[in-house]
């Protein structure tokens, strides 16, 4: 009866910490009529839908019909908008292009079919990508508003781009960020009581290489020393929750403001390390580069989306785009009423474990929590082997073992990936979610009841016998090369440990293994779907390797709850 029981518990973890990691990625609900944000939300999306008819690359006729809306919109609220123009060759872009990623070695690049020259060549992309004149010259505009709060000459941008590939309308990227910041333009303007300037920048030529939020650094090193805090709107995907996926070095300050500020904050401090080591740019690119201090906040569900011709106004989820202008409208009233000041200059380590809740600590108690954690595993497992609980052939011959299941599990993954994608046709570079899951789930129950047959054998003890071992090697690398993702190693090795202090007292070994299982799997959910949605199907035997540890640790606490405590 009691193996029953644990088999029960173990469901009813697994399912509790998914079902709170599906409701900490979901967006907020669309409001109602009756909600207060419902008179914006409904402008928002008359004005996406307007401004996203067709799609609206750097200097075509498409998006002088987006500016001049946009400078309507503005014009309408009482605001004189600031436009700001800077001209460009395709010589100049190519040029900042090699800046940024070097300069490709063309001359020992094989002859091209077409007979140009692979310079030609490359000039006729960057052409591909924006309207040039005959003169091969483009006119970027950058658009500019500020509202000055009466007291202070510190302040706060918030900004996003306006254009678009030349293959999309762009309705999440990133005429979704636009909209909302309309509406929380509209919404500042009318506040008499600013306390801190609010600018706001609408950018041209994001999608060329940022080019925009370059000329704006260039054309105004005096804001430097006045704006505290860039609030950056961006999307890879057209659904799921806004996420706030990088921030400038140093980031303890900006991140509490963000907690402060919002009511659904959804963040990992991992992905920040992961953007960084992916050749990948936004506008917050160049403020960082700058010296600003910056968060970058965008949609990255829906990546089959990203600059395809249905990052449309039809496809972006309207639960998206509403915590779109829920997340603009709270960081400028935040910003509004409280001046940012980062003072400290201390990095952070940061996730969000339910929702509406971000666990933030400084990075220097991080590594503390690591060494504390490897410390009491490595004195537990010295202890079992001095007291004959455990012998160090078995622990090792355990940890070989796992890390056997963690490769098997991956294997077997990566070739039902291929063998679906050959058979749907399914490109690399996509998300199906549908057969990510179908993948993920069958696997992960194979290993699951694999996990609770051999753990049912067992006591505690001797079931934790090549887990705690692998989570000592994993702080330790992560301490050494990512810190940003120690959180999930250190805290499951310090509950699993609080675990086995209670083994001795029956209801206290029961209700801190449910406990300590249910926030294990809340720990490793969200970073598991993240994976996935940012690296897309490829990725799905990684995910499923790191599943094994949440999956391997719930039927370790729980499988043997059957057995006489351990003495």
């Amino acid at each position: 009866m009691r193996r029953i029981i644990s088999i029960v518990l173990i469901m009813i973890v697994l399912a509790t910490g998914i079902g709170l990691e599906v409701q900490l990625l979901r967006p907020p609900t669309p409001p109602s009529e009756s909600d207060v944000n419902y008179p914006a939300y409904e402008r928002m999306m008359a004005n996406l839908k307007a401004m996203t008819v067709a799609a609206h690359p750097s200097g075509s006729k498409e998006l002088e019909s987006v500016r001049a809306y946009l400078l309507e919109q503005i014009r309408a609220m009482g605001l004189e908008p600031k436009v700001e123009k800077v001209t460009y060759t395709v010589t100049d872009v190519m040029a900042d292009m090699f800046e940024r990623n070097g300069v490709p070695d063309f001359e020992n690049l094989p002859p091209l079919a077409n007979g140009l020259s692979h310079k030609d060549n490359f000039q006729n992309g960057i052409r591909t990508r924006a309207h040039f004149d005959e003169n091969d010259k483009l006119i970027l505009q950058n658009i500019l508003v500020k509202l000055d709060a009466p007291a202070t000459d510190r302040g706060i941008l918030i900004s996003a781009h306006y254009d678009t590939k030349p293959t999309t309308p762009g309705a999440a990227d990133d005429m979704v960020s636009v909209t909302a910041i309309l509406e929380a333009m509209r919404e500042q303007a009318m506040n008499s009581n600013l306390q801190s300037d609010l600018y706001f920048l609408f950018t041209d030529g994001e999608e060329l290489g940022t080019l925009g939020a370059k000329e704006f650094v260039r054309s105004h090193p005096e804001l430097l020393g006045s704006i505290d805090l860039v609030i950056n709107f961006e999307a890879r995907g057209n659904r799921g929750r806004l996420l706030m996926f990088e921030t400038s070095d140093d980031n303890l300050d900006a991140v509490r403001y963000f907690q402060s500020a919002s009511s659904h904050p959804l963040a990992f401090s991992f992905t920040k390390g992961l953007y960084r080591r992916m050749p990948n740019g936004t506008d917050l690119t160049r403020y960082l580069k700058a010296g600003y201090s910056g968060l970058n906040f965008a949609a990255v569900e829906g990546g089959e989306s990203y600059h395809e011709k249905s990052d449309n106004f039809e496809n972006l989820e309207r639960a998206t785009a509403y915590h779109f202008l829920m997340t603009t409208l709270e960081m400028a009233d935040h910003a509004a009423q409280v001046p940012f000041k980062d003072g400290r200059k201390q990095d952070s380590l940061y996730f969000s474990l339910l929702p509406g809740y971000l666990v933030i600590m400084n990075k220097a108690v991080s590594y503390v929590l690591s060494a504390a954690a490897a410390g009491f595993a490595l004195w537990y497992l010295i202890f079992q082997i001095r007291t004959g609980s455990l012998r160090l052939r078995i622990m090792i011959a355990e940890l070989g073992r796992l890390l056997g299941w963690m490769a098997g599990a991956a294997v077997l993954s990566w070739g039902i990936v291929s063998g679906v994608t050959r058979l749907l046709h399914l490109s690399e570079s996509t998300n199906n979610d549908t057969v990510f899951l179908s993948i993920f789930f069958v696997v992960g129950a194979c290993a699951l009841a694999v996990s609770i047959i051999r753990d049912s054998k067992l006591s505690l003890h001797e079931s934790l016998a090549g887990l705690l071992p692998l989570l000592l090697l994993l702080i330790v690398g992560s301490a050494v090369l990512f810190q940003d993702i120690s959180y999930l190693f250190s805290l499951a090795t310090i509950g699993i440990l609080v675990v086995t202090l209670l083994d001795r007292y029956r209801i206290g070994r029961w209700i801190s293994s449910v406990v300590v299982g249910t926030v294990i799997v809340c720990l490793y959910a969200p970073v598991c779907w993240l994976i996935y949605v940012l690296f897309m199907l490829p990725f799905t035997p990684v995910v499923v390797a790191i599943s094994v540890i949440p999956i391997s640790i719930a039927s370790a606490l729980l499988a043997t709850v059957s057995k006489e405590p351990s003495s």
